[in-house]
């Protein structure tokens, strides 16, 4: 009966509108004064969520996003793609691809790659005679690549509602889906060009490419010097974030000049407003966990699923599958943090390493946000250029099963996402 009402006050409010986040707090609240739970354990327990120091790196890999926002980074990482693969038949779309998979090596996020360099990368395409609908859907689901790569503010969460997965193994293992991502994309947009006839760029000259080469050089550093100083053991995540911010910092000061006082406070305008709807989870995810392991809804589902079978690629298949479901109703964050303390301890019990099982969770949530009704990169896209929202999401649909596809590879072969890290680690 308190199980009920706690389930009926969080959809109730969910449906009225209230912020996810808030809808979870206020329904932990509700089950806790239903069933005798002292109040002073929730705001222990809103401190004790926030207390980590491995969330610093959340505002810091914002706030570097950011930082290269407001400077010239975003136009020099364009112009550096454009001239290496502009010339493949698909032309610009490839450049927005591959300028994806570099500024993921700066965010962390998905909707910070819409925000910062997806109307560039839109109107490039649609200006060289690109179908605006489809320049919309390659600008939305190739933005899906910044939480696979590294870094990535999903995988942070992740670690923190599942404590035995490691945040740089994490980091490491999303880069060979991440760059599978951007190739199984680039192979359909190689189909979709011949088939609509679409213009094809003339080949850069040697001088050029060094030239766009130089211009980009620093920025494309970013995660190069992330990934290298934490994976040397030189620091942690959270100082690696700091790093970035400083970086960004000085390239956008010192080097570029294009980072002055003037552009601080909508800088951190920004940081502040992104920070506060993520890290609003983990106090949310902590009230959710202590409600739903006293219910034992996490020991429900791991009866009935091993139930079923206890091969591991079946729950594996039965696991993402869920989680993909989720994502058409809600968002990356709040699956992560409501569902991932429920079913990854069932992959785990099969044998399956949580960094692994981590790594096709977050893709999974990921590619809820291109696929309907929720689809919030489609909506954020569609509106930034009034491009038809019934047309982006019938063009994406071909991308949301290419990475359907990159799930199943990653299940039958998990080397997918361990080969790197185990390269590096071990």
């Amino acid at each position: 009966m308190i199980l009920a009402v706690f389930l009926i006050v969080f959809f109730v409010l969910f449906i009225l509108g209230m912020p996810v986040a808030f809808s979870m707090i206020i329904s932990g609240m509700a089950y806790a004064l239903m069933a005798g739970e002292p109040l002073s354990t929730f705001s222990l327990m809103s401190y004790s969520a926030t207390n980590s120091f491995i969330l610093i790196a959340i505002p810091m890999f914002i706030l570097t996003a950011e930082v290269m926002n407001v400077t010239s980074v975003a136009d020099r990482m364009f112009d550096f793609a454009n001239s290496l693969v502009s010339w493949i038949p698909g032309g610009i779309g490839h450049t927005n691809v591959l300028t994806s998979v570099i500024f993921a090596g700066m965010s962390g996020s998905a909707a910070a790659d819409v925000g910062g360099i997806g109307y560039l990368s839109y109107k490039s395409m649609k200006d060289r005679g690109f179908d605006g609908p489809f320049s919309a859907a390659v600008t939305a689901a190739s933005s899906c690549i910044g939480p696979i790569i590294p870094p990535s503010i999903p995988v942070i969460v992740y670690t923190t509602v599942i404590s035995s997965a490691s945040v740089i193994y994490l980091f490491l293992g999303g880069v060979v889906p991440g760059i599978l991502m951007a190739l199984f994309m680039m192979t359909y947009i190689i189909y979709i060009s011949k088939k609509r006839g679409y213009p094809v760029e003339k080949r850069k000259s040697a001088k050029e490419i060094w030239k766009a080469f130089l211009r980009g050089l620093l920025p494309v550093l970013t995660p190069v010097l992330l990934l290298w100083s934490i994976s040397s053991g030189m620091v942690t995540v959270s100082e690696g974030a700091v790093i970035t911010v400083v970086y960004a910092t000085l390239l956008g000061t010192i080097v570029y000049r294009q980072f002055g006082l003037r552009k601080v406070g909508v800088v951190f305008k920004n940081t502040f407003l992104s920070c506060g709807s993520v890290l609003s989870f983990f106090v949310a995810g902590k009230f959710f966990s202590l409600v739903l392991s006293r219910a034992r809804i996490p020991d429900f589902f791991s009866q009935l699923l091993l139930g079923v079978s206890d091969n591991r690629i079946v729950i594996l298949l039965i696991i993402n599958l869920i989680f993909l479901v989720l994502g058409f109703f809600s968002e990356a964050l709040v699956n992560i943090t409501l569902f991932a303390p429920v079913f990854v301890p069932i992959a785990i019990s099969v044998g399956v390493d949580p960094s692994v099982i981590g790594v096709m969770v977050v893709l999974n949530t990921t590619i809820g946000a291109i696929t309907p009704p929720v689809g919030t990169l489609v909506y954020n896209i569609a509106g930034i250029t009034r491009e038809p929202l019934e047309e982006v999401f019938r063009e994406v649909i071909p991308f949301v099963a290419a990475y359907v596809l990159l799930i199943l590879l990653c299940i039958f072969f998990p080397e997918i996402i361990s080969f790197l890290p185990n390269l590096i680690l071990k």
